[in-house]
Order: structure tokens, then sequence, then C-alpha cells
């Protein structure tokens, strides 16, 4: 498949994955990110759903691409290929993160996937072509899923599934999980079950997803609505603080870390991208980030 080496820091290297604290030097990829793509969910789970885990995944999965916000995945067979396939039947975007180099297709019954996503979306990797899917190399692409990602959502784990693993980067990073629940009697649901009794949001549909996003980012609008409607919403104590460090000077979101160390980084990511959704905030050329004049500082309490 043609694709692209981006490096970190260039035109078109996914700013979210800038912001992690071991960022890839370079990717590969096949297709294209947007700036759609910063309102971006993961859906994760088992390799072998049942009948159940399968169409959960794709109700949500289309439900939440059809209202504009991208899929992300790590392009494994199960639940992650149901997700894929079903953003893209739904009309809407996906990017899948790869364990292995783009020129091998992993798993082989996926192949029509690796033709398709790059025109709704973008697959990457950080690992060259040739390079194979090794076990190693998979809980550092979860690292990617979680890092693209708003918020993730675990659909039919075990207790070992590699989908907890990828709710753990996301922890680390303060980006939310959220869990479907399943049976106490399934070896399926045992990881997304111990998910919800550690604090994961409890969710079984996409207006479930979409709504928790909303409350806790406020970058997605509840009801869902399109990103014309973010200009007039009220900033919020975490944007006021960021618009208030930005205000008269650029900094870099490696900056705003620091001059923030009580918000996580994935916070900053979330809010900066809500910001330049409103129109609140522009990119400079160097990548750095500038609240534009007359932005409001005084935000609201989150109720």
């Amino acid at each position: 498949m043609a694709s692209q080496v981006i490096a970190l820091g260039q035109e078109g290297y996914p700013e979210s994955l800038m912001r992690l604290p071991d960022p890839p030097e370079g990717l590969y990829i096949s297709g294209s990110i947007v700036p759609q793509d910063r309102l971006a969910v993961a859906i994760v789970g088992t390799r072998y759903p049942s009948h159940v885990g399968k169409w959960v995944a794709e109700e949500i999965a289309a439900d939440i691409a059809g209202a504009g916000v991208t899929i992300v995945s790590g392009l494994a067979r199960g639940i992650d290929a149901v997700a894929h396939r079903a953003a893209i039947r739904a009309g809407g975007r996906t990017i899948a993160c790869l364990g292995c180099g783009l020129d091998v297709v992993y798993p082989p019954e996926n192949e029509d996937l690796y033709r398709d996503i790059p025109r709704h979306g973008a697959i990457l990797s950080e690992y060259g072509d040739g390079t194979k899917p090794l076990k190693y190399h998979f809980p550092r692409r979860n690292r990617l899923i979680a890092g693209l990602s708003l918020g993730i959502v675990v659909i039919e784990a075990g207790a070992t599934s590699g989908a907890l693993n990828t709710a753990s980067w996301a922890l680390s990073y303060g980006i939310p999980v959220m869990a479907v629940p399943g049976s106490a009697k399934s070896p399926k649901s045992a990881g997304t079950n111990k998910l919800i009794q550690e604090g994961a949001y409890l969710v079984t549909s996409a207006q479930d997803v979409l709504s928790f996003l909303g409350r806790e980012t406020e970058c997605i609008p509840v009801p869902f609505e399109s990103p014309k409607h973010f200009a007039a919403a009220e900033n919020t104590l975490e944007e006021s603080a960021v618009l208030q460090e930005l205000r008269g000077h650029p900094l870099s979101a490696d900056a705003l870390c620091e001059r923030l160390p009580k918000m996580p980084a994935g916070r900053i990511a979330a809010v900066l991208a809500c910001l330049e959704m409103k129109g609140a905030v522009i990119r400079t050329a160097a990548g750095k980030f500038l609240a534009l004049a007359g932005q409001a500082t005084n935000g609201k309490e989150r109720s």
C-alpha cells in the first residue's frame, strides 16, 4: 500500500501523540489524519467475541462514527475488525494502529480493511516495512490507540486481554476508560467487569459513550451536535486555565503541561482540541498554541 513517513513534529504528525511521554520518532502512515480526527474514540476488545459482543461493538461503532467521531482501534481480529468495518459502513472515519510494518497484512483475514481504511481514515505504525507482528510490539501499539483517543471503550475482554493493556495506557494519560458489562459467568467479560469494578464508566450504547465524553471532556456536545455549535459553548474552568496561559504568547503542548502540572497531559490534549474547534486558539507554524484576542477566561464549574 502507498504510505508516507512523518517525523515527530512534522506537519501531518498526529498532535495528540506529540503529547505522549514517549511519542514515536516517526510514523508510517497510509491514508491521512485530518483535523476531524481530534474527536476520536477507541474501541477495543477480545479477538474472539461472542455473537452478542460483535453486535454490540458494531452498533456502538456505527453510531459513534455516524455522529462524526473517528473510531480508533488496532486492526486485530475480533472486536477491532468489527469496529473498523462498522465505522466505514456508517460513512465515518477510522484509524488503525499496527504492531507490525504497513506491508505486513496481519491477521490475513483483515486484508480487505488494509485496502479500505486508507480511503476512510488512516493506518499507521511506528514500525518500518517488513517488521513482523512480534508479541512485544503490541503493548507499544496500544499506547498509540489510547493516545489518539478522547476515551476508550472496552467490549468483551478476558482477564488477560490485551485490551486491558490499552485501558492501562489510557488511564496513565488521564484518558477516560469505559466498558460494556457482561455476564459474571462469561470468561470473555472478566476483564470488562473488573474494569467497571475499578471505576471504569459502564456503557451499553453510543449515546452512553458520547454523553459521558461530553460531560468529561466537554469536547463532544450533548446531545451530539456538529462542531459549528462548539463556538457558542461557555468555556470550562480547564479551558479558561489553558487560555490564560496562552494569552499573549504561544506555547507548546509540553510547555502547557509544565505550567499546568495538576492537569494530565491527556486532559490538556482534549482541552486544546476543544478550543481549536471553538476557534478560541490557533496553532502556529511552529506547532505552538496561541489564544485569540477577546477570548474570555472566566470558566464555569462542572456539575
